[in-house]
């Protein structure tokens, strides 16, 4: 009896599974993944130290020239416009500089990403490694380039004295949206010049009349009131002023405007990685 009771209760009790055995995969998946992004970050740490060692190679004074370049400008501009054109700016020496720090990282970025892949051509043909990591390198060298002018511009701040508020605190979501709009710029602008090269003398061109068009040289205090509004839909307009609000007497844009800066750079990135996607495969025999 106790045989059939434990034969009956073998066949009628739950049978044992069959079929390969089920392995738990999620935690090999994200060793993984986490392997891949770490070497994606290598990756993106070595071009953009071989970009820094490109800009400056043959330099005597190497990375002094990113530091001597916005203070020479800061004279420059800020005798013309005390001494020559005699505006009466407060303070205008720190004016033009707060603003003047994250355009020249826009300049610098969005103008040496463009013919990028034309400059390490022979590296593309022959060497097979994500094709976006190159352009997002100069982003990153010219990002620390931006990172030594903010040590600069502190410095300044801490001589004058300009007192540092919670109001500094803003410098880095303004940060975090022009490192995505250049991210996605840089993405479209480097595959399009690659079968265009007239789109780095539009660029160029481009540059240079929205420079104008930026409060970098002059506060938006300065614009009539009927159209400032407007004008600060310009994402750098909005980035720049927003910069300069760390200083006393100046406002930070306004939340729509920011809203429209930070919506912009999200556009710049999701245009970029889509042009990117559609003309990458093909650069290697393009060049």
């Amino acid at each position: 009896m106790d045989g059939i009771s434990g034969e009956a209760r073998l066949v009628g009790g739950p049978q044992p599974p069959s079929g390969p055995p089920i392995v738990d995969r999620t935690r090999g998946d994200r060793r993984t993944t986490l392997a891949r992004w770490r070497q994606v970050a290598e990756l993106l740490g070595i071009l953009t130290v071989a970009q820094l060692k490109a800009r400056y190679r043959r330099s005597f004074l190497g990375f002094l020239w990113s530091l001597i370049m916005p203070l020479v400008q800061l004279v420059v501009i800020g005798f013309v416009f005390r001494s020559l054109l005699r505006h009466e700016i407060p303070n205008y020496s720190l004016v033009f500089l707060t603003a003047l720090v994250p355009w020249i990282y826009f300049n610098d970025a969005l103008l040496a990403s463009c013919p990028v892949f034309l400059k390490f051509r022979d590296v593309v043909k022959k060497i097979y490694f994500p094709r976006w990591a190159l352009p997002l390198s100069v982003v990153a060298s010219s990002f620390v380039h931006f990172c030594l002018s903010m040590v600069i511009m502190f410095a300044i701040f801490a001589v004058v004295p300009v007192r540092f508020t919670p109001a500094f605190w803003r410098l880095v979501p303004l940060t975090a949206i022009l490192t995505m709009m250049l991210a996605g710029t840089s993405l479209a602008f480097s595959a399009l010049h690659t079968y265009y090269q007239d789109v780095e003398y539009a660029l160029t061109a481009m540059v240079r009349m929205l420079f104008f068009l930026t409060p970098v040289m002059y506060p938006t205090d300065q614009i009539p009131e009927q159209y400032r509004y407007w004008f600060l839909f310009n994402p750098m307009a909005t980035i720049c002023e927003g910069f300069r609000s760390v200083l006393p007497h100046y406002e930070p844009p306004g939340p729509t405007h920011l809203l429209a800066a930070a919506a912009f750079s999200v556009v710049c990135v999701l245009v970029g990685l889509l042009a990117f996607r559609r003309l990458a495969p093909q650069l290697p025999e393009v060049l």
